[in-house]
């Protein structure tokens, strides 16, 4: 899928996967390296949406714009891709936060519109 490419592509080297994926946890496209499944990181990621969206409707917050998890060697981020998908994204440990953020909420919206 380009807009993977293009996410990709305009983060440099600070995103090292990211993945197009239902909210059944089915992948649509990916671009993950070779020791990432992409059925997991789908299925995890759909899983993730699903929680956060549970806790969202227990506190009263609303729905979750993005969800980021922060690991000591790098970072894993959800976003919703329209009323049918999601965007997973892996970042490097030290990437620039900001810089992802927009350029996967824009890919995010892109995905959207094509499901």
């Amino acid at each position: 899928m380009a807009v993977i490419d293009q996410l990709m592509t305009n983060t440099g080297t600070d995103v090292v996967g990211a993945a197009a994926v239902g909210l059944d946890g089915i992948s649509f496209a990916s671009r993950m390296s070779a020791d990432v499944s992409n059925e997991r990181v789908a299925a995890v990621a759909a899983t993730i949406m699903g929680v956060t969206r549970r806790v969202g409707g227990e506190l009263k917050i609303g729905l979750a714009e993005e969800i980021i998890i922060k690991a000591n060697k790098g970072l894993f981020m959800v976003l919703p891709a329209g009323d049918q998908s999601l965007l997973a994204v892996n970042l490097r440990q030290d990437a620039n936060l900001g810089l992802v953020r927009l350029e996967a909420r824009d890919a995010a919206r892109a995905i959207g519109q094509i499901v």
